[in-house]
Protein backbone atom coordinates (compact mmCIF):
# COMPACT_ATOMS: atom_id res chain seq x y z
CA UNK A 1 0.00 0.00 0.00
CA UNK A 2 1.98 2.73 -1.20
CA UNK A 3 1.69 6.01 0.95
CA UNK A 4 0.61 4.01 3.61
CA UNK A 5 -2.49 5.23 5.55
CA UNK A 6 -2.48 8.63 5.37
CA UNK A 7 -2.64 8.63 1.80
CA UNK A 8 -4.78 5.68 1.23
CA UNK A 9 -7.92 5.50 4.16
CA UNK A 10 -6.62 8.36 6.78
CA UNK A 11 -6.11 11.81 6.23
CA UNK A 12 -5.69 12.43 2.40
CA UNK A 13 -9.26 10.30 1.91
CA UNK A 14 -11.05 12.06 4.26
CA UNK A 15 -9.79 15.37 4.21
CA UNK A 16 -11.01 15.25 0.38
CA UNK A 17 -14.21 13.46 1.50
CA UNK A 18 -14.62 16.81 3.35
CA UNK A 19 -13.88 19.32 0.84
CA UNK A 20 -16.63 17.23 -1.87
CA UNK A 21 -19.49 17.70 1.35
CA UNK A 22 -18.53 21.03 2.10
CA UNK A 23 -19.00 22.29 -1.90
CA UNK A 24 -21.71 19.64 -2.80
CA UNK A 25 -23.66 20.88 -0.18
CA UNK A 26 -23.16 24.42 -0.26
CA UNK A 27 -22.67 24.13 3.77
CA UNK A 28 -20.34 27.13 3.64
CA UNK A 29 -22.30 29.68 1.61
CA UNK A 30 -25.77 29.11 3.72
CA UNK A 31 -25.02 32.12 5.46
CA UNK A 32 -25.36 33.80 2.21
CA UNK A 33 -27.90 31.86 0.28
CA UNK A 34 -30.22 30.70 2.90
CA UNK A 35 -30.14 27.30 4.38
CA UNK A 36 -31.82 25.22 1.86
CA UNK A 37 -28.78 26.05 -0.48
CA UNK A 38 -27.03 22.77 -2.12
CA UNK A 39 -24.92 22.79 -5.31
CA UNK A 40 -26.52 19.26 -5.98
CA UNK A 41 -29.90 17.95 -4.25
CA UNK A 42 -29.24 14.92 -4.72
CA UNK A 43 -25.75 13.73 -3.62
CA UNK A 44 -24.78 10.24 -4.06
CA UNK A 45 -21.63 8.39 -2.62
CA UNK A 46 -20.62 8.29 -6.29
CA UNK A 47 -20.69 11.70 -6.43
CA UNK A 48 -18.01 12.01 -3.48
CA UNK A 49 -15.40 8.77 -3.97
CA UNK A 50 -14.80 9.86 -7.44
CA UNK A 51 -12.90 13.19 -6.16
CA UNK A 52 -11.49 11.04 -3.36
CA UNK A 53 -9.97 7.97 -6.13
CA UNK A 54 -8.72 11.00 -8.32
CA UNK A 55 -6.85 12.67 -5.41
CA UNK A 56 -5.75 9.23 -3.43
CA UNK A 57 -4.23 7.84 -6.92
CA UNK A 58 -2.28 11.35 -7.86
CA UNK A 59 -0.71 11.34 -4.40
CA UNK A 60 0.47 7.43 -5.13
CA UNK A 61 2.27 8.70 -8.11
CA UNK A 62 3.69 11.72 -5.90
CA UNK A 63 5.13 9.49 -3.52
CA UNK A 64 6.20 6.81 -5.92
CA UNK A 65 7.83 9.46 -8.22
CA UNK A 66 9.67 10.73 -5.50
CA UNK A 67 11.42 7.14 -4.07
CA UNK A 68 12.38 6.39 -7.93
CA UNK A 69 13.88 10.29 -7.82
CA UNK A 70 16.31 9.68 -4.51
CA UNK A 71 16.92 6.29 -5.85
CA UNK A 72 14.91 4.58 -3.02
CA UNK A 73 14.36 0.59 -3.78
CA UNK A 74 10.83 -0.53 -2.89
CA UNK A 75 9.99 -4.47 -2.27
CA UNK A 76 6.09 -5.72 -2.04
CA UNK A 77 5.73 -8.27 0.30
CA UNK A 78 4.92 -9.50 3.34
CA UNK A 79 8.20 -9.25 5.94
CA UNK A 80 9.80 -11.52 8.68
CA UNK A 81 13.07 -11.23 10.69
CA UNK A 82 15.93 -14.29 9.94
CA UNK A 83 17.87 -12.42 12.90
CA UNK A 84 18.26 -8.88 13.98
CA UNK A 85 20.43 -7.51 10.74
CA UNK A 86 18.19 -9.96 7.87
CA UNK A 87 14.77 -9.32 6.87
CA UNK A 88 13.41 -11.59 4.38
CA UNK A 89 10.41 -10.49 2.47
CA UNK A 90 8.07 -13.08 0.79
CA UNK A 91 6.31 -11.94 -2.23
CA UNK A 92 2.57 -12.03 -3.87
CA UNK A 93 3.85 -15.47 -5.41
CA UNK A 94 6.02 -17.26 -2.54
CA UNK A 95 9.26 -15.87 -3.85
CA UNK A 96 11.53 -14.72 -1.22
CA UNK A 97 14.09 -12.06 -0.74
CA UNK A 98 16.93 -11.20 1.67
CA UNK A 99 17.64 -7.46 2.80
CA UNK A 100 20.21 -6.96 4.91
CA UNK A 101 20.78 -4.31 6.80
CA UNK A 102 22.87 -2.13 9.96
CA UNK A 103 19.40 -0.69 11.40
CA UNK A 104 15.48 -1.34 10.85
CA UNK A 105 12.79 1.53 11.00
CA UNK A 106 9.76 -0.48 11.96
CA UNK A 107 7.03 2.10 10.55
CA UNK A 108 3.82 -0.37 9.29
CA UNK A 109 1.08 2.07 10.11
CA UNK A 110 -2.21 1.19 12.39
CA UNK A 111 -5.79 -0.28 12.07
CA UNK A 112 -8.95 0.74 13.13
CA UNK A 113 -9.68 -1.37 16.43
CA UNK A 114 -11.99 -4.36 16.40
CA UNK A 115 -13.56 -5.75 18.68
CA UNK A 116 -14.05 -8.97 18.19
CA UNK A 117 -17.86 -9.10 19.05
CA UNK A 118 -18.82 -7.34 16.34
CA UNK A 119 -19.50 -8.79 13.12
CA UNK A 120 -17.90 -6.27 11.00
CA UNK A 121 -19.18 -6.67 6.64
CA UNK A 122 -17.88 -3.54 5.42
CA UNK A 123 -21.84 -2.84 4.38
CA UNK A 124 -23.80 -2.31 7.30
CA UNK A 125 -21.14 -3.14 9.91
CA UNK A 126 -17.89 -0.58 9.05
CA UNK A 127 -14.97 0.57 10.50
CA UNK A 128 -13.44 4.01 9.84
CA UNK A 129 -11.37 2.63 6.76
CA UNK A 130 -14.13 1.22 5.06
CA UNK A 131 -16.88 3.95 5.78
CA UNK A 132 -15.94 5.36 2.34
CA UNK A 133 -16.85 2.89 0.68
CA UNK A 134 -20.46 2.39 1.29
CA UNK A 135 -22.84 2.03 -1.40
CA UNK A 136 -25.18 4.89 -0.49
CA UNK A 137 -25.80 7.84 1.99
CA UNK A 138 -27.35 6.16 4.46
CA UNK A 139 -30.45 7.59 6.20
CA UNK A 140 -29.24 7.20 9.58
CA UNK A 141 -25.74 5.95 11.39
CA UNK A 142 -24.66 5.27 14.95
CA UNK A 143 -20.90 5.99 15.26
CA UNK A 144 -18.80 4.39 18.11
CA UNK A 145 -16.65 7.03 19.21
CA UNK A 146 -16.79 10.99 19.97
CA UNK A 147 -12.31 10.84 19.20
CA UNK A 148 -10.96 12.74 15.96
CA UNK A 149 -11.90 10.14 13.72
CA UNK A 150 -15.49 9.50 14.54
CA UNK A 151 -16.42 13.24 15.38
CA UNK A 152 -15.39 13.94 11.70
CA UNK A 153 -17.17 11.75 10.06
CA UNK A 154 -20.54 12.18 11.91
CA UNK A 155 -20.10 15.80 11.04
CA UNK A 156 -19.65 14.96 7.12
CA UNK A 157 -22.54 12.23 7.22
CA UNK A 158 -24.50 14.65 9.15
CA UNK A 159 -24.30 17.51 6.55
CA UNK A 160 -25.19 14.80 3.95
CA UNK A 161 -28.45 14.18 5.37
CA UNK A 162 -27.77 11.42 7.52
CA UNK A 163 -29.58 11.16 10.77
CA UNK A 164 -26.31 10.72 13.20
CA UNK A 165 -26.32 9.27 16.55
CA UNK A 166 -22.94 9.26 18.36
CA UNK A 167 -21.98 6.91 21.42
CA UNK A 168 -19.37 7.65 23.72
CA UNK A 169 -18.46 6.13 27.29
CA UNK A 170 -16.38 9.64 28.02
CA UNK A 171 -18.08 12.22 29.61
CA UNK A 172 -17.19 14.12 26.44
CA UNK A 173 -16.22 14.49 23.32
CA UNK A 174 -12.42 15.37 21.87
CA UNK A 175 -11.63 15.49 25.72
CA UNK A 176 -7.99 17.34 24.27
CA UNK A 177 -9.47 19.90 23.31
CA UNK A 178 -10.90 23.17 24.95
CA UNK A 179 -14.16 23.51 26.73
CA UNK A 180 -15.39 26.55 24.58
CA UNK A 181 -14.28 24.78 21.69
CA UNK A 182 -16.10 21.26 22.01
CA UNK A 183 -19.48 23.39 23.16
CA UNK A 184 -19.08 25.12 20.12
CA UNK A 185 -18.26 22.14 17.93
CA UNK A 186 -21.21 20.28 20.01
CA UNK A 187 -23.44 23.16 19.50
CA UNK A 188 -23.17 23.12 15.50
CA UNK A 189 -23.49 19.45 14.74
CA UNK A 190 -26.63 19.17 16.90
CA UNK A 191 -28.03 22.13 14.66
CA UNK A 192 -26.93 19.20 11.87
CA UNK A 193 -29.50 16.74 14.02
CA UNK A 194 -26.44 14.83 15.32
CA UNK A 195 -27.82 13.04 18.77
CA UNK A 196 -25.10 13.01 21.58
CA UNK A 197 -24.83 10.13 24.01
CA UNK A 198 -22.25 10.24 26.73
CA UNK A 199 -21.24 8.41 29.43
CA UNK A 200 -22.14 4.84 27.30
CA UNK A 201 -20.90 2.36 25.75
CA UNK A 202 -21.98 -0.52 22.91
CA UNK A 203 -23.36 -3.59 24.38
CA UNK A 204 -24.28 -5.35 21.45
CA UNK A 205 -24.68 -5.24 17.49
CA UNK A 206 -27.16 -7.25 15.87
CA UNK A 207 -27.63 -7.35 11.84
CA UNK A 208 -30.82 -7.64 10.38
CA UNK A 209 -31.54 -7.76 6.61
CA UNK A 210 -32.75 -3.94 6.74
CA UNK A 211 -29.78 -2.77 8.70
CA UNK A 212 -28.49 -2.85 12.12
CA UNK A 213 -29.80 -2.96 15.82
CA UNK A 214 -27.42 -1.43 18.51
CA UNK A 215 -28.15 -1.65 22.03
CA UNK A 216 -25.97 0.74 24.27
CA UNK A 217 -25.10 -0.59 27.90
CA UNK A 218 -28.13 2.25 29.40
CA UNK A 219 -30.43 -0.97 27.27
CA UNK A 220 -31.10 2.11 24.93
CA UNK A 221 -31.80 0.61 21.18
CA UNK A 222 -31.40 2.35 17.74
CA UNK A 223 -32.10 0.29 14.81
CA UNK A 224 -30.39 2.80 11.57
CA UNK A 225 -28.73 0.96 8.87
CA UNK A 226 -25.22 1.77 9.21
CA UNK A 227 -23.42 1.20 11.92
CA UNK A 228 -19.67 2.57 12.51
CA UNK A 229 -16.94 2.22 14.93
CA UNK A 230 -14.36 4.57 15.06
CA UNK A 231 -12.31 3.66 18.65
CA UNK A 232 -8.65 3.62 17.94
CA UNK A 233 -6.59 2.45 15.90
CA UNK A 234 -3.73 0.04 17.15
CA UNK A 235 -0.64 -0.79 15.42
CA UNK A 236 -1.04 -3.33 12.80
CA UNK A 237 0.41 -6.80 12.85
CA UNK A 238 2.41 -6.90 9.83
CA UNK A 239 5.38 -6.14 11.12
CA UNK A 240 6.12 -9.83 12.14
CA UNK A 241 9.00 -9.30 13.99
CA UNK A 242 10.00 -12.87 14.99
CA UNK A 243 11.97 -14.44 18.03
CA UNK A 244 15.37 -13.42 16.25
CA UNK A 245 14.63 -9.82 16.61
CA UNK A 246 14.51 -7.57 19.71
CA UNK A 247 11.23 -6.39 19.00
CA UNK A 248 8.06 -8.02 20.27
CA UNK A 249 4.32 -6.99 20.03
CA UNK A 250 1.96 -6.36 23.01
CA UNK A 251 -1.59 -6.77 22.71
CA UNK A 252 -2.93 -3.74 21.33
CA UNK A 253 0.10 -4.45 18.35
CA UNK A 254 2.56 -2.38 19.97
CA UNK A 255 5.89 -2.40 18.79
CA UNK A 256 8.63 -2.42 21.65
CA UNK A 257 12.61 -3.48 22.11
CA UNK A 258 12.62 -6.24 24.78
CA UNK A 259 15.87 -4.96 26.05
CA UNK A 260 13.69 -1.79 26.61
CA UNK A 261 10.86 -3.86 28.53
CA UNK A 262 13.29 -5.68 30.27
CA UNK A 263 14.92 -3.00 31.59
CA UNK A 264 11.60 -1.16 33.03
CA UNK A 265 10.58 -4.52 34.31
CA UNK A 266 14.06 -4.29 36.48
CA UNK A 267 13.50 -1.28 37.47
CA UNK A 268 9.86 -1.41 38.68
CA UNK A 269 10.94 -4.50 40.59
Amino acid sequence: MMGGVCINTGTIPSKTFREAVLYLTGLNQRELYGQAYRVKQDITISDVSSRIHHVVAREIDVVRNQLSRNHVATHIGTAHFLDPHTLAVVGDHGQQKKIAADKFVIAVGTRPARPDTVDFDGATIVDSDQILGLDKVPSSMVVVGAGVIGIEYASMFAALGTKVTVVEKRPTMLDFCDKEIVEALQYQLRDLAVTFRYSESVREVQKHPAGTLTTSSASRRWPPPRWSRAAGRPTTPSANPSATSSATCNPSGSIASRRSATSAGRKAS
